[in-house]
């Protein structure tokens, strides 16, 4: 037995899913042929009595690169558990305690057995996510590139719509949330269910993420009435609406840091910031000298410290006049900046306010200490992203490392936060799909993934045309084209677009199923969802040069490149019963 590969964190290996219910998980390695938990309520050894824990057949739910993963339920009667693990390997069976591997479910001889507990499963401490965001596809737009509406009264220089050799960053196309509403339409029938707007507060740049009053939108978006028609507007729609909050930094012309470099250490916004130094406001763009903290080395965008009281009760208060708006959820960029306390305070608020608020943060590594339930939702889950995206771009890569993979970024997280997860394939800070994985049938295939795994899916503006871009000088960032749209161009891509889009309100219905892979060393990709009820579905996505035979055993509710049961390359079909 590969005792060094056998793992259990007491901490994320043994949570509340909800009110009632426990999840526990054991990593083991891939010799491992079953594994057995031993559980009960610790008191019920009290008195004279030997304490025995009850038998739980534990399910290997999840394939590794380099170990299976066990997991099992629990309703603990009286809410606590006390626990340890049988392993068995062939004839041999080892037992897992907190203390170590013994030979017997014994434990170590002494005066106190070393068992695995978990106190008490209290109501306020579990992890409790917005269900909604479950079923939800997120639509995300770059204002000033997503539509133009109306007469542009800017004294920006404003772009012709579309003109290729001015998509740079510091460039303005004069897209607006007029722009937005007028499209409102032309959104919800892609079949999404929400928008989330990068920043679209006060600022001097078109990403806006150098904020300069957090109050008001940017009068070249327009005005606090026209998001509040859009909101309006849109949720007549059925469709939500989440904001970007920049809380990490600010702009030069925010109110507080014009005081401070007016006044210096006699104002009393000072301690709002990380100042270093006299003469902070004397140096080149970077603060690699240190003078004071910024995003990133950027001297435009001064880093707010969200330990001070001042600072987290300033930006709680923008948040909820936003839900006063009627926002739905809120996106907090370089999320895994922003100070624990900030964010556990700013949950407890704004949650207390709206108990459905969805928070996401942005934060592009591992995220377990923020989703502990007392900070936020979700996160941005680029886990999610390179796992598709590395697997059509290297064609070395097989199916078994797409499941791997895949696999793996759901093994970080507690169940219900997988559920919520921001999934996506491209955003503004990264290049766009279509220009990674070069070609539309591979996009139209890692689309299939998004929409048939748990998370809450998001879509970039202009992936259902196969816009393009690298983010090199934000070219992942170019105009909608809407007289390619209106003239028909992009219908062929559009339908099918939606009809993919279509599939995760059918996986609705299998998200609190099972997976199961059928991976392999070759590039098709096939896995299965089973639910309680019996309903099995099936997708099949042919990512080789050449084309295969697949299994045609249940009706076909989406297929592409599909003849009979021949798949050709790129092709993709989508099965259920």
């Amino acid at each position: 037995m590969n005792v060094y590969a056998i793992r259990h964190d007491a901490i994320t290996g043994c949570y509340a899913y909800d009110k009632n219910t426990l999840i526990v998980k054991l990593e083991t390695g891939k010799d491992i042929t079953a594994v057995n938990l031993f559980a009960n309520d610790p008191y019920v050894g009290e008195f004279g009595d030997v304490w025995k824990g009850n038998a739980y057949k534990m399910k290997c739910t999840a394939e590794l690169k380099n170990s299976f993963v066990w997991q099992t339920s629990v309703t603990p009667q009286y809410k606590r558990l006390q626990y340890y693990f049988e392993i068995v390997c062939g004839n041999e069976k080892l037992y897992l305690f907190e203390d170590g591997l013994h030979n017997d479910g014994k434990g170590k001889a002494g005066t106190i057995v070393q068992y695995f507990k978990f106190a008490w499963l209290n109501p306020a401490d579990v992890c409790v996510v917005p269900k909604w965001a479950e079923d939800v596809v997120w639509y995300q737009i770059f204002p000033d590139r997503f539509c133009r509406s109306g007469v542009t009264k800017s004294a920006l220089k404003i772009l012709p719509w579309g003109e290729e050799k001015g998509a740079r960053f510091n460039n303005f196309y004069g897209g607006n949330i007029r722009g937005i509403i007028d499209k409102l339409g032309y959104i919800k029938g892609l079949g999404v269910g929400g928008l989330y707007l990068t920043p679209i507060m006060r600022s001097d740049t078109n990403h806006r993420y150098n904020v300069h009053d957090y109050k008001l939108v940017d009068s070249e978006l327009g005005s606090n009435d026209d998001l509040k028609e859009l909101i309006e507007k849109a949720h007549g729609m059925g469709l939500k609406i989440m904001l970007d909050a920049v809380f990490n930094h600010c702009g030069r012309e925010f109110f507080a840091w014009r005081d401070v470099v007016k006044n210096g250490k006699n104002s009393k916004y000072f301690n709002w910031f990380f100042i270093n130094s006299d003469k902070f406001e004397i140096g080149n763009n970077s603060t690699k000298d240190g003078r004071y903290y910024s995003f990133s080395f950027a001297a435009y965008m001064p880093k707010l410290n969200t330990n001070n009281q001042e600072v987290m009760d300033y930006f709680i208060d923008i948040c909820k006049g936003w839900i006063a708006l009627g926002v739905d959820g809120i996106r907090f960029d370089v999320g895994n900046e922003i100070s624990h306390a900030f964010l556990k305070k700013m949950r407890t608020e704004l949650k207390a306010v709206k108990p459905d608020l969805y928070l996401l943060g942005e934060i592009w590594h591992r995220s377990l200490p923020w989703l502990m339930g007392d900070e936020y939702d979700s996160v941005m889950n680029y886990q999610f992203l390179e796992s598709v995206n590395d697997f059509m771009v290297d064609k070395k890569e097989t199916s078994r490392d797409l499941m791997y993979a895949l696999n793996e970024s759901y093994n970080i997280y507690y169940k219900q936060i997988n559920g919520v997860l921001f999934n996506m394939l491209d955003n503004h800070d990264v290049d766009r799909a279509v220009t990674r994985c070069k070609s539309i049938d591979s996009l139209l295939q890692e689309l299939t993934v998004l929409m048939t795994m748990p998370g809450s899916p998001s879509i970039y503006y202009g992936t259902e045309t196969g816009l393009c871009g690298e983010v090199q000088e934000s070219r992942n960032r170019r105009c909608m084209d809407w007289s390619g749209i209106d003239s028909g161009k992009f219908d062929n891509i559009i339908s099918e677009f939606k009809k993919i889009v279509a599939l995760k309100k059918l996986f609705s219905r299998f998200k609190d199923g099972d997976i199961e892979w059928r991976a392999s060393d070759d590039r098709l990709v096939h896995y299965l969802w089973k639910n309680a009820h019996g309903e099995i579905l099936e997708i099949y996505l042919n990512a080789s040069d050449d084309g295969v035979t697949v299994s045609i055993d249940k009706p076909v509710v989406y297929s592409r490149l599909l003849e009979g049961s021949a798949l050709r390359s790129g092709g993709i079909a989508v099965l259920c019963s």
